[in-house]
């Protein structure tokens, strides 16, 4: 991931998402290594000139590069909301489950999903669902 500052990135993604170093930080590399789940990392890369990590689908809707599956996908939208990180939605996907999209501090987007029907039972998904698309009331 392009980030202005690496190890600032780093200290976000730690308070945000609980990620540790994967190797120690070597200053000359200019980055910082985190990992992930099941043998996965983030790079988060020294950068400079514009960040620009999204990119258009053929709609011309900017995407994101990286979908993080979760449990619990209302815990971590609600968490990241009330610590200020910028969010959209959540909106329903139908067969792809539920999702969410934030952005880190640099303005890189990622999706979050939790895939409902396999994770809970059809009632747990529709309370989940009520929960989380409430209909507006004036």
């Amino acid at each position: 991931m392009p980030v202005r500052s690496p190890l600032d990135s780093a200290a976000w993604w730690q308070r945000h998402f609980g990620l540790e170093y994967a190797v120690p930080f070597n200053p000359a590399e200019s980055q910082v290594i985190l990992k992930l789940s099941d043998g996965q990392w983030l790079h988060l890369v020294e950068t400079e000139g514009p960040i620009d990590n999204q990119f258009p689908n053929k709609a011309g809707e900017a995407m994101f590069r990286m979908t993080f599956e979760v449990r619990r996908i209302e815990v971590l939208y609600e968490r990241l909301q009330s610590s200020g990180v910028q969010t959209e939605g959540p909106e329903d996907r139908g067969s792809c489950g539920i999702n969410f999209v934030f952005y880190d501090p640099d303005g890189n987007k990622f999706d979050v999903n939790e895939c409902v029907r396999v994770h809970r039972t059809p009632e747990e998904a529709e309370r989940l669902r009520s929960r989380l698309f409430q209909p507006v009331t004036s």
